[in-house]
């Protein structure tokens, strides 16, 4: 038996759907061990908290999870990497697992990396795929990240257990159609490091992100909306799709020209977007777009080139001028 330990997190005392995303994805290759791979794979949700709702402990069932498992301390209600790490790592020391996946969450990257080094483990972080394979006779994480600029894809696989990895949010769907029944365990546990720091209140004077969960069409706009000397077509993008109800999103390489803000932003090392229908405009399709947006039900690509790689992902692909189609849509609308 292989076990799998998801490391959930908790937002105004609801667990993070990152957790309902990696246990889903955790379960679709325990299905895959056990029916290809002769392998079976059990998995567990471990929760740092001082308490956890019996319907968040049902979804993560009804998501995958065999088990659910909670290191309680009334000290656990504010986040802190020290007291957080220590507890999840005594937990591991004395219940070892073979896999352990993390959201790549702000606090996901803090306890991440704490965690492996006590365990003397290596990590592979910001991933994008996950998959079991086997070698030298046994099962294996093959964790699949970008790497060189976000041009290459890279999979990589560990050398020592438990096989470690962070996981942007959103690069999976949670799938809740497994039975609402698994084991519930509760552990107390003390403060085993003295605290390095502790969040007491947290405030920002930076707009917020865009919430794109919010969205069921978004539309992109990419670098070929610009022609050097404004932002006409960008700007009447987003006008376009504020008239319509839909999201804005931004490639790259406009936030890097200081064309557009970051909050806009899709892609590897921007947002990751799941709408019914995301739409193109003038976006070439460099790989890191792409892992920001290949989760869409529907994508479709408006590009003058032909060869654009993003055709190469799209489900609809139109040969057009961008501008031109937004001059059109405009007309349509009756602007």
């Amino acid at each position: 038996m292989k076990k799998i330990a998801i490391y959930s997190e908790l937002k105004n005392n609801v667990i993070e759907d990152t957790a309902f995303e990696l246990i889903s994805k955790a379960k679709e290759l325990a299905e895959k061990s056990k029916n290809t791979l002769n392998y079976d794979v059990e998995i567990t949700t471990v929760l740092v908290a001082n308490e956890v709702s019996e319907n968040d402990v049902k979804k993560a069932f009804m998501a995958g999870s065999d088990n659910f498992v909670l290191l309680k301390n009334c000290d656990f209600g504010n986040f802190s990497q020290s007291t957080y790490s220590g507890a999840l790592v005594s937990y591991l020391f004395e219940n070892p697992h073979d896999f352990i996946l993390f959201p790549a969450t702000p606090t996901g990257r803090m306890i991440a990396p704490r965690v492996t080094t006590i365990l003397d483990t290596g990590l592979v972080a910001d991933c994008t795929g996950l998959d079991f394979i086997v070698k030298d006779n046994d099962i294996k994480l093959a964790s699949t990240r970008p790497t060189f600029g976000a041009e290459l894809m890279a999979t990589i696989l560990s050398k020592k257990r438990p096989e470690c990895a962070t996981i942007r949010p959103k690069t999976f769907k949670p799938n809740f159609s497994y039975s609402s029944e698994g084991k519930f365990k509760e552990f107390s546990c003390s403060i085993i490091e003295k605290y390095n720091f502790k969040i007491v209140d947290s405030k920002s004077d930076k707009k917020p992100a865009v919430d794109f969960s919010n969205f069921k069409i978004i539309f992109g706009a990419g670098y070929g909306l610009y022609d050097g000397q404004n932002y006409d077509y960008i700007n009447k993008l987003h006008e376009l799709a504020r008239i319509l109800g839909a999201g804005f999103a931004v490639s790259r390489k406009l936030v890097d020209f200081k064309i557009s803000k970051s909050e806009f932003q899709v892609g590897q090392t921007g947002a990751t977007v799941t709408p019914d229908l995301y739409v193109a405009f003038g976006i070439s399709g460099a790989i890191q777009h792409i892992q920001g947006i290949k989760n869409s039900k529907t994508i479709v690509a408006i590009n003058s080139d032909p060869n654009a790689d993003i055709f190469n992902y799209a489900d609809y692909k139109i040969v057009a001028n961008a501008k031109n189609i937004i001059d059109q849509m405009y007309l349509k609308l009756g602007y």
